[in-house]
């Protein structure tokens, strides 16, 4: 196996054990304290916006693209909700409704609400369903008061109730999977916080739209987040950093030698 460099700050995660107990020959890199990037045939970014700094990302910009995993198009792009929601409208594919709150006045916040009295708050960097809630205008106002002025980055959408959601966890052109997810508390089906999952299959009449997103993407690797109400499909996200340990569990499958196989990994120069 080629030697590889994980790119990351936080290097306690399932993900990294995982692909250190696989590989071996693994090198830890945080861009926000080590000064000296090691050599490497294959450079595996795990590090996400949810620290407020591209320092990780400017770093990336200097090496071979073709070392980068996930690609740095895709990391770029997928950085924010804000940024990857506009980048869905720009190639027409269905996502909700949403308003970013960060320097909108009160009274379109408001509207907003008028038009959908129950919305989904998300803060535009998060992970994990950290910061998820679903707010009324009424408890918005509280919830935005103690926030106004300190930490205002997050977005709204529209509370979809009783909608199905799946994660579509794909590896570009080598292997797939479909979960459905479901949460027992609160609105975020995330592993961590007691979600449940089970293997199922993508619609068919899904399938054109999604593998369109994915060859759009640039992603070499990642989890779309979905909604399925009322026979139309949602996007909710896509995660170029996701987590396998749920999927590993919920399938049995080795999700890392999976990935350490596909032709992006293999190539060699």
């Amino acid at each position: 196996m080629n030697k590889l460099v994980i790119i990351t700050k936080n290097s306690k995660t399932y993900f990294i054990d995982r692909l250190i107990k696989e590989v071996g020959n693994v090198e830890l890199f945080n861009p926000w304290t080590d000064m000296t990037l090691p050599v490497a045939d294959h450079y595996v970014m795990r590090t996400t916006g949810v620290y407020r700094s591209d320092l990780d990302l400017m770093i990336a910009q200097a090496l071979p693209k073709e070392r980068i995993i996930n690609s740095l198009v895709a990391l770029k792009r997928f950085r924010s909700k804000s940024s990857q929601y506009t980048w869905f409208e720009e190639l027409d594919f269905p996502v909700l409704h949403w308003l970013a709150l960060k320097g909108t006045d009160l009274i379109t916040i408001e509207k907003f609400f008028r038009l959908y009295p129950s919305v989904v708050v998300k803060p535009l960097v998060g992970q994990g369903g950290w910061g998820i809630e679903v707010l009324t205008w009424k408890t918005f106002k509280t919830w935005w008061k103690k926030r106004k002025g300190r930490d205002e980055d997050y977005l709204i959408q529209p509370f979809i109730k009783g909608a199905r959601e799946l994660r579509y966890f794909f590896i570009k052109d080598t292997f797939s999977v479909t979960l459905e997810r479901k949460f027992r508390s609160g609105v975020a089906a995330n592993f961590k916080l007691q979600g449940t999952a089970f293997t199922t299959e993508l619609p068919e009449e899904f399938k054109e739209l999604v593998y369109r997103l994915v060859d759009s993407s640039g992603a070499l690797y990642g989890a779309i987040d979905l909604l399925i109400d009322d026979g139309h499909l949602i996007i909710l996200e896509l995660n170029t950093v996701p987590g396998i340990e749920q999927l590993e569990q919920v399938t049995g499958l080795n999700i890392i030698q999976k990935l350490l196989s596909a032709n992006f990994f293999c190539h060699k120069d």
